[in-house]
């Protein structure tokens, strides 16, 4: 556990020296200073319907200081996009009083979903409806509340954010969420039935989240965890008892985005650890990464790569992580495993740029690792290919629809995906 804690945060730290993550960072040692009345002294929004201005001139709060010959405005018009509430209609860098200014023009993004839910995968559904605010009180706070039936059962969940302010004031947020589900744990070709038991979760979560830096932030967490058995006829392989336990947890994030004129790409890189303290069941301890790199190769066009790892070495039956943990698609969501180490390399083209959105086709090569106490150790590997619809009118990041086949057992899956910013 110490080796792979050490090797993860010395990743972390190299992952953070690549090309245009490092925030400030020049090519050639120091930069010159600004010649005189060049420097940027003030950034304007204009446009603003629901959204308060303070928010709109945060995201451009970290351009002020800076020589107004050295910004790109496709930087500038990336911190706007990054608010996921805001689209940039038009950005100029002006003359002023004392320096130069930024002028940005901007549409604000419609947030509010009171919207049926339905989707549709391999061998499951989902139908219910969702309440999603994605700018509550104009401040770029997150609400949502949901409730789903599932061809296995039903869940209602509910959540609060509010992002940091600054460096100085902390964000927060509250979640709660309660399911009943018929558990059916399944192979990668959903073939053979692993184990079947009937379950309630309920969960309660706060966590405070910091922002050091442009790029820089960490979070702590906690919150209740409680796992019920519910009696059924033929349960195969149960658990003999439930589980209940305090979650606690902190993690550290690097995160810095850049815009091309068509996609909005990511280079990305967070580490978290967790203990979950056992009420009437073992306590231990879990490991998490999630990788980004994105990036374009000329504008439209770009590499996409992804990874994720979870190493959970104490976790019981009912607190196994789904596929989801290892960012890949060629694993079924019926999959259950103590610990991923997944990878996922594609190439993503945009297609098309309509007024509400820009369409893109990628595809991709998928790698997983995964161990758990049935099957233990497996190794799989596949293609995937996705239509994504990045919305340029609602506060929505992304729609996405694909299908994935996994090489190794020989099977497809198909999948969508709605992209949220919490």
């Amino acid at each position: 556990m110490r080796n792979i804690l050490r090797n993860l945060l010395f990743g972390l730290l190299l992952f953070s020296r690549l090309p245009g993550l490092s925030a400030g960072e020049e090519a050639a040692g120091t930069p010159a200073p600004p010649a005189a009345g060049n420097v940027i002294v003030a950034a304007e929004v204009s446009g603003l319907k629901r959204t308060r201005p303070q928010v709109a001139q945060a995201a451009l709060r970290k351009f002020i200081g800076q020589d107004a010959a050295r910004i790109d405005l496709n930087e500038v018009r990336a911190a706007i996009l990054d608010t996921g509430i805001l689209e940039p209609l038009n950005v100029e860098i002006l003359d002023a009083e004392g320096g130069r200014v930024i002028r940005a023009e901007v549409h604000d993004k419609w947030s509010i979903f009171p919207i049926p839910v339905f989707f549709v995968g391999s061998g499951e559904f989902q139908g219910g409806a969702a309440f999603f605010d994605a700018n509550s009180f104009g401040l770029n706070h997150k609400t949502a509340l949901t409730g789903m039936y599932r061809s296995d059962g039903w869940m209602v969940y509910g959540m609060y954010a509010a992002p940091p302010r600054g460096e100085r004031v902390p964000g927060w947020s509250l979640s709660g969420a309660f399911s009943r589900n018929e558990r059916e744990d399944q192979d990668q070709r959903q073939e053979e039935t692993l184990r079947r038991f009937d379950l309630d979760s309920v969960s309660a979560m706060g966590s405070l989240s910091f922002r050091f830096t442009d790029i820089s932030g960490a979070s702590l967490r906690f919150g209740y965890e409680g796992r019920f058995l519910r009696e059924i006829e033929d349960p195969l392989r149960a658990p003999e008892d439930g589980a209940q336990g305090l979650r606690m947890g902190a993690g550290f994030s690097l995160r810095k985005t850049s815009w091309d004129g068509y996609l909005l790409s990511e280079k990305s890189a967070s580490l978290g650890y967790a203990w979950l303290l056992g009420l009437d069941s073992p306590s231990f301890q879990s490991l998490s990464f999630n990788g980004t790199l994105q990036h374009s190769i000329f504008p439209g066009f770009r590499t996409d790569l992804r990874s994720g790892l979870a190493y959970e070495p104490g976790a019981g039956v009912l607190f196994e992580s789904g596929p989801g943990s290892a960012r890949v698609n060629i694993l079924p969501r019926s999959f259950s495993a103590r610990h991923y180490a997944g990878f996922s390399l594609g190439m993503e083209k945009y297609l098309y740029k309509f007024s509400f959105g820009t369409l893109s086709l990628l595809a991709a090569w998928q790698m997983v690792y995964s161990y758990g106490p049935i099957l233990e150790g497996q190794f799989d590997q596949g293609i995937a290919s996705s239509l994504s619809l990045y919305l340029s009118k609602l506060a929505i990041p992304a729609l996405g629809a694909g299908v994935a086949y996994n090489l190794t057992h020989e099977k497809f899956q198909f999948y969508f995906s709605m992209g949220m910013s919490f």
